[in-house]
């Protein structure tokens, strides 16, 4: 039968307590809350400049592909006229 009225006097005992702390409480609670918006905006700018760097390099390989693309078709075209000439010259000497 004790242990309700127990129970009921810790219970009342902290409401008395948070209440009387509540300033503290509160100043408190808004110090955890502003560290972690700090915290949080740093790890956003982080990861804003991880992505830059990421969209950066994939750019930088897409013109790199671009460029090796383009010179393997120029190499090709080369080659064909080389061979193109050299099919000419040789018909020109058998007629000849």
């Amino acid at each position: 039968m004790a242990l309700p009225f127990v129970a009921g006097l810790a219970i009342g005992a902290g409401a008395v307590l948070a209440f009387r702390k509540s300033s503290f409480i509160k100043e408190k609670t808004q110090e955890v809350i502003d560290r972690s918006k700090e915290y949080t905006c740093s790890k956003v700018e982080q990861g804003k400049e991880v992505v830059s760097d990421v969209k950066d390099t994939i750019d930088a390989t897409k013109e790199c592909i671009k460029e090796k693309k383009q010179a393997k078709k120029l190499q090709a075209k080369e080659q064909e006229n080389i061979e193109k000439i050299e099919a000419k010259d040789e018909k020109e000497c058998k007629a000849e």
